[in-house]
Formats: C-alpha cells, sequence, structure tokens
C-alpha cells in the first residue's frame, strides 16, 4: 500500500486492484447523463424548498470512501431525508466543469467535495466551509449530520445567495480549464498506479499541483465573499511539467 500526503483534503492511498475490488461500494456514482441527474434534483428541491447536495468523489481515495461511509451511517438518516442527494464518481480526476458549471463551481479542488445548492439560484451556499469535508478522514458521521442540519436552517434564514460577478465566472472558468489539463495528466499516471505499475514521477507532479489547486481555491472562496476579484488579479506559477 503506497500513500501520497496532500493539500487540502486530497490523501491518496493507492490499493493493488484486488484490494481496490474487496473495498468499493455504490455510494459514488457514473451517471450517463449528469445534467439530467442534477436537473430533476434541483427540480426536486425547488418543489420541497430543500438544499441539493452535491457530493463528488472516488474510490481511491479513503477521504471520499470516510464521508461515504458517514452518508450511509445513522446520524444522517434525518438530516438527509431533508436534502437532495446527488453523488458523482470522478474516476481518475475526470473533467466535470460542464456540469459543475451551472453551479458557478466549474472545478473541484479535492475528493471528496460536498457541495450544497440553493435550487432557486443554483449558487453553493457551503464554499468557504465545504473545505473542511475535503479532510473527511478526520471528521465523523456525527459532525457531518450536525453541519447539514446547520447549513440548511442557515439557508433558510438568509436571503437567497447572490451570482458571482462576470469578471469572477470568467477568472473562475478560465482556471478551471487549465486544471482539468493537469487532472487528465495525474488521473492517467494514478489508474496505472492501481493497476499496480511504479509511476515514481506521480508524487512530485501531484504536489506540485497541490500548491496550484490550494492557493486558487482559498483565492475563488475570498472572491466570491467579497463579490470581485480585487485591485490585482491573481496569478501562478507555472506547472513545470
Amino acid at each position: 500500500m503506497r500513500q501520497f500526503t496532500c493539500c487540502i483534503g486530497f490523501i491518496l492511498l493507492m490499493f493493488s486492484p484486488g484490494m481496490m475490488a474487496a473495498t468499493q461500494s455504490s455510494f459514488y456514482v457514473q451517471h450517463d447523463n449528469e445534467h439530467a441527474v442534477l436537473n430533476e434534483a434541483l427540480s426536486s428541491a425547488r418543489y420541497s424548498a430543500t438544499l441539493v447536495a452535491v457530493v463528488l468523489g472516488a474510490e481511491w481515495c479513503h477521504d471520499s470512501r470516510a464521508l461515504a461511509d458517514f452518508m450511509q451511517s445513522e446520524p444522517l438518516k434525518s438530516p438527509l431525508n431533508n436534502i437532495e442527494l446527488v453523488t458523482i464518481d470522478v474516476g481518475f480526476l475526470e473533467n466535470k466543469q460542464s456540469s459543475l458549471a451551472q453551479f458557478d463551481y466549474p472545478a473541484y479542488f479535492a475528493t471528496p467535495t460536498l457541495l450544497l445548492v440553493d435550487p432557486a439560484t443554483q449558487q453553493v451556499v457551503n464554499r468557504a466551509s465545504l473545505v473542511r469535508w475535503q479532510n473527511a478522514h478526520n471528521e465523523s458521521a456525527e459532525n457531518l449530520a450536525v453541519y447539514l442540519q446547520q447549513a440548511l436552517h442557515q439557508w433558510q434564514q438568509q436571503q437567497p445567495p447572490v451570482p458571482p460577478t462576470q469578471a469572477i465566472t470568467a477568472f473562475e472558468n478560465a482556471q478551471a480549464e487549465k486544471l482539468y489539463q493537469h487532472y487528465a495528466k495525474l488521473g492517467t499516471l494514478l489508474d496505472l498506479e492501481t493497476q499496480g505499475e511504479l509511476v515514481p514521477t506521480l508524487n512530485n507532479k501531484w504536489l506540485e499541483v497541490k500548491k496550484y489547486r490550494t492557493r486558487l481555491q482559498q483565492d475563488l472562496i475570498e472572491m466570491h465573499q467579497q463579490g470581485s476579484i480585487g485591485d490585482k488579479t491573481p496569478t501562478y506559477a507555472p506547472i513545470s511539467w
């Protein structure tokens, strides 16, 4: 078993194919039509006046598996009765920009990612606090139940979230495209690792992308909170590979 220590929430445990098969569950789903599934959840949530929880994860990630276990545990039965849940398997860091752009959240920064979405505005309401669940292995089902209940209550008491400015959207979409280009390369290497091949370059490449996506996520949180890009558009060091 090989372990990579990565950024906010991306801690990977790599398994042999046999071990992988033994640990897989059906919580994260590969949908034939993600747009239709998400639209159905949004419609149902609007009718029920509740939030949509979109959970993106992967079976190779132990944080994703931890969150999946929480979601299927007894403490989560009550809060999930009041929230529309959609789970998405990102495989080996697949590009989900076309599915997530409708939420003004085109790129996920870690596995797992737990998005709570206002169905009317289709805006993510927990952008700043979702970072916590990227390290799900440090949490508990009880903590997640409280988090969801509090998030739902706060959303019911507050004004609908405001969509980002065009400048923020353009910046975020451009950075998402760049990030997914790196995910595609990392995903190929991850796939090889899970098949038992030795990929000595993976760790360094992973850590380099980690530095970029960690800072990008924090910059975007601040932009959405402030409602503007700020006085200076952030720039990032080029990825060497």
